[in-house]
């Protein structure tokens, strides 16, 4: 059997208000494997707390995201681990939400 192809490698414009938490957040869903988006960019970005912006960052092996970037981030406050997480969290209780809304609710018996 052959092994599924690995997920390409993509650009990232940096845009007003990125950090590499909500980058990763983003395309990994997970915002601690900021440090891959990092290292992957040594010769652009020296210190991780400052992004340059326009700067096009190489997401390695990125995720196919589920959603537009400027939609994901609307709902990421502030930036940082806090903030993506957040951002990550909501989008997983919105699909939970529209999960149970096509299950209905068992009737109570009296």
């Amino acid at each position: 059997a052959a092994s599924p192809p690995p997920s390409p490698d993509i650009l990232h414009e940096v845009l007003p208000g990125d950090c590499l938490h909500l980058i990763a957040g983003y395309y990994y869903g997970d915002t601690r494997l900021w440090e891959r988006i990092w290292k992957a960019n040594p010769h652009l970005v020296r210190n991780p707390h400052v992004l340059v912006l326009g700067t096009y960052l190489l997401v390695p092996d990125a995720g196919t995201p589920a959603e537009p970037y400027p939609d994901f981030t609307a709902r990421a406050i502030g930036c940082g681990p806090a903030g993506a997480a957040r951002a990550s969290a909501e989008k997983a209780e919105k699909q939970a939400e529209a999960a149970s809304e096509k299950t209905p609710a068992p009737s109570k018996a009296r």
